[in-house]
């Protein structure tokens, strides 16, 4: 299972960092056409919105897997080791829970709901942007179930690189 993470870790940076060169070319493009020919684009805005949200629900499980997500952790600090342990995998319960439930659950719902429709700048279907949530919960599934497992088995690190 490891080694899917770690593939699934590269294959997801490399999309990120696409995602991110082609934003950056969207919103140059965007601003050359408004200031340089007065004639703003009318496809960028709506491309650049779009694949905010795709960076959103690819980056969210990457940063998970590395341990370099949003955690508060002075409440935690002051358990003990066995309380820490416990703490850790209601987290991971719960982080499950969350992605099958809302993300995969309410994101195939809101995707089939979209079905039909379309953008109205880009002309593309509105299943392929909805899409993202269902996705962004199959992969913190893939992501979390080897750190529940690591955490019951007894507290293994995971493979994931550690928060600093």
């Amino acid at each position: 299972m490891r080694k899917i993470v770690s593939i699934l870790d590269k294959v997801i940076e490399w999309l990120v960092l696409a995602l991110v060169a082609c934003m950056v070319l969207g919103n140059f493009w965007q601003i050359f056409t408004r200031f340089v020919l007065n004639d703003a684009a009318s496809w960028t805005e709506e491309f650049l919105r779009y694949s905010l949200i795709w960076l959103t629900m690819l980056g969210v499980p990457y940063a998970y897997s590395r341990n370099q997500h949003i955690a508060i952790e002075f409440i935690a600090q002051t358990f003990s080791a066995a309380g820490k342990r416990v703490n850790q995998i209601f987290i991971e319960v719960l982080v499950l829970f969350i992605s099958v439930v809302v993300l995969v659950a309410g994101g195939i719902m809101v995707t089939m709901n979209a079905s039909g429709q379309v953008s109205p700048a880009l002309g593309m279907p509105m299943v392929f942007y909805y899409a993202g949530v269902p996705v962004c919960g199959a992969l913190m599934i893939v992501y979390t179930l080897p750190r529940l497992v690591d955490e019951i088995r007894g507290g293994k690190k995971n493979a994931g690189v550690e928060a600093n």
